[in-house]
């Protein structure tokens, strides 16, 4: 799925250098509530990066990992457990849409074939891009105050996540967050209801950046 880039996101990245596409998640899932039909055994979650070590695009991973669960928490929602494979994922994407110099969405269908994960029987997929350096909590808060991207982050029907940020030599920032869905996971169907915006647990555009 390709995501372009309207007048209107054009008009923020001129005014908050903030880019968000308008179909602001992907989401594949193969299950009915409590059955995955994921042919792999389900990944043990893993330890998220640490707050304080690591290179900045590391940091500003935590920072959104830690918010997305304030978020859910705040909302009654379980908290998402990271995942080290959908992390790498979301780096790589990071990259190669700075690579490109492209927003868009990868084929996350086709990543449900990859060996890695083979454990999921649902993905989605949420990203960013800023044309300079700006926090971890930029893209926070505009995946919270975009409809789309918050059915991603307020989605009962996910319990995994991997987050990758890209600091590219140019100054932009890229970033992508991969949701996940274990197969056989206990939880309800991935929902496509927009959750309301307000109240935001983490509206403040803060955090670890690039540089």
């Amino acid at each position: 799925m390709t995501a372009t880039r309207p007048l209107l996101a054009r008009l923020l990245l001129a005014s908050t250098v903030l880019v968000l596409p308008t179909t602001g998640c992907v989401v594949v899932d193969t299950s009915s509530p409590g059955t995955g039909t994921g042919s792999g055994t389900t990944p043990a979650p893993d330890e998220p990066p640490s707050a304080e070590e690591g290179d900045a695009a590391e940091r500003m991973a935590r920072a959104v990992f830690d918010r997305v669960n304030d978020e859910r928490e705040a909302r009654d929602l379980a908290p998402l457990e990271w995942d080290e494979s959908l992390a790498g994922v979301a780096r790589d994407w990071s990259e190669q849409m700075a690579a490109d110099d492209q927003l868009r969405h990868q084929d996350v269908r086709a990543l449900l074939d990859r060996e890695e994960l083979s454990g999921f029987a649902g993905i989605g997929e949420n990203i960013f891009t800023a044309s300079g350096s700006v926090p971890a909590g930029a893209a926070h808060a505009g995946w919270m105050r975009s409809d789309d991207h918050r059915v991603n982050v307020l989605n009962p029907g996910w319990n995994r996540i991997g987050v990758g940020f890209h600091c590219a030599p140019d100054g932009s920032v890229w970033a992508t967050q991969q949701f996940g869905r274990t197969a056989g996971a206990d939880l309800p169907q991935v929902s496509q209801e927009t959750p309301p915006q307000e109240p935001i647990a983490r509206p403040e555009e803060d955090g670890p950046a690039c540089g």
